[in-house]
């Protein structure tokens, strides 16, 4: 009896939640690199390397989008299956989909799942945990089947009945996870259809359903109206609101004459595919204009967007829009010189401001060092710019590129696969899974430091 305490003890401290939510898409990364070796996997026989197929896996199971080698081309259907099934893993988190199977059988969920499912969730607490991870999975299919079909019914204007469906279902998942893999002929990602207002839209609004998150898809449809909304959603809604409509300001000013993106287009194509860029930056990496032909400010704003990324409990990266929300109401008090920052009613505390500011600090150390490894990698064959947006793309799962991801050497490729991996868990909850629990402190006051900033 003694053994097993002792056993079930060690197994506690070393398969923590989030340790054992790491490990669930380090598992799923591996499956999928092997399935992804198979012969029949694609198209020539032998034709993909093991790095390759480990980037895309990667890249797939992390809801990223970036490519080394492009799905049409280079994969059969049991390959982009392989893929689809990857994303959609990658988007809900093993953890709730194991759940959900539970919760169906009526079988007991343990404490450690639980805590588990409150991490692959984004949740403070484990009130109402079944209810949201069942609310969850009936959103998913709800949206990736109503996209399905509106996208195939858009499809159907180009292709054939099969494949029209099979374009639309595989899309509508990979918009709706923000992951960005197409499977579109080529290698341009949307730009076939940049001028189809119809089918950028509706990929444009599975992207931003899943990337607020299903508490506050959950909440809008529970509260009725703005004043029973909860705080979390009062702060992502706007927030979101405000990023993409400044997004879509900017893109369209800067790009509005630009002949290799939006200048030979109408003003009305003009103002979907800005739209569509500013909400397609944030985590989704679907591209309906040439990434590498914008000017250095749409890649300004596009890097700065894909740095926060989408929402917590949703299914982008990024360091989130509520770090954001909170970073800059700090930023905001502190100025005003308030020594409390209120939010409708509510004070934001320490805890929170120190894991905001926390975020931000390992998510630029993360991009600082990456860079460097990358410039390492690469000796001087790209401009740092090209660097810092590839980067910026695979920390923040979102997938856009200028077009140099598959000429990255084995070196790069597995910095940035490694930030696909710690984006997809996030960098707080990465770096934490590897330090050591700390004892309560006891309640001592010390005197504040006198340090100068």
């Amino acid at each position: 009896m003694d053994t097993k305490r002792f056993v079930k003890n060690v197994k506690d401290r070393v398969l923590t939640p989030i340790r054992l939510v790491m490990l669930s898409f380090f598992v799923i990364i591996v499956v999928g690199t092997g399935l992804l070796l198979l012969p029949f996997a694609t198209k020539q026989q032998g034709s993909l390397s093991f790095i390759d197929a480990l980037f895309t896996a990667t890249s797939a199971t992390c809801v990223t989008g970036l490519v080394v080698v492009s799905l049409h081309d280079e994969f059969t259907v049991f390959g982009q299956v392989v893929v689809l099934l990857l994303v959609q893993l990658g988007g809900l988190g093993f953890m709730t989909l194991t759940s959900t199977v539970y919760i169906l059988i009526r079988h007991k969920i343990s404490l450690r799942k639980r805590l588990s499912m409150r991490e692959d969730l984004s949740q403070p607490g484990m009130a109402d945990l079944k209810k949201l991870t069942l609310d969850v999975i009936k959103l998913t299919v709800a949206a990736e089947i109503t996209g399905a079909l509106l996208l195939a019914l858009g499809f159907s204007r180009y292709y054939g009945f099969g494949r029209s469906l099979w374009y639309g279902l595989f899309h509508s998942v990979t918009a709706f996870c923000n992951a960005g893999f197409d499977i579109v002929s080529g290698s341009s990602s949307l730009q076939t259809f940049s001028s189809d207002p119809y089918i950028l839209i509706v990929l444009a609004l599975l992207i931003i359903i899943g990337g607020i998150g299903f508490v506050v898809v959950s909440d809008i449809f529970r509260a009725g109206s703005w004043r029973r909304l909860k705080l979390h959603t009062k702060v992502v809604l706007p927030t979101t609101l405000a990023l993409i409509v400044v997004g879509t300001v900017c893109i369209l000013a800067a790009e509005y004459s630009n002949p290799a993106t939006l200048g030979k287009m109408n003003f009305g194509d003009k103002l979907v595919n800005a739209f569509f860029q500013s909400v397609t930056a944030r985590t989704a990496g679907f591209a309906s204009i040439d990434q590498g032909a914008m000017t250095d400010f749409s890649k300004t704003v596009t890097i700065v967007w894909m740095f926060v990324g989408a929402c917590p409990g949703g299914t982008g990266g990024g360091i989130k829009t509520t770090t954001l929300f909170v970073l800059l109401a700090t930023v905001y008090a502190t100025i005003r010189q308030k020594k409390e920052i209120i939010i409708d009613m509510h004070s934001i505390g320490r805890e929170t401001l120190a894991k905001a500011a926390t975020i931000f600090t390992l998510a630029v150390s993360v991009a600082v060092l990456s860079l460097m490894g990358l410039e390492i990698c690469m000796h001087g064959r790209f401009a740092m710019s090209q660097l810092l947006f590839e980067q910026v793309s695979a920390y923040a799962t979102v997938g856009l590129s200028e077009g140099i991801t598959p000429s990255l050497n084995t070196g790069a490729k597995l910095i940035l696969s490694l930030n696909m991996y710690m984006g997809r868990i996030g960098s707080f909850g990465f770096f934490m899974a590897f330090s050591s629990s700390v004892k309560a402190q006891a309640h001592v006051k010390y005197p504040e430091a006198g340090i100068i900033l």
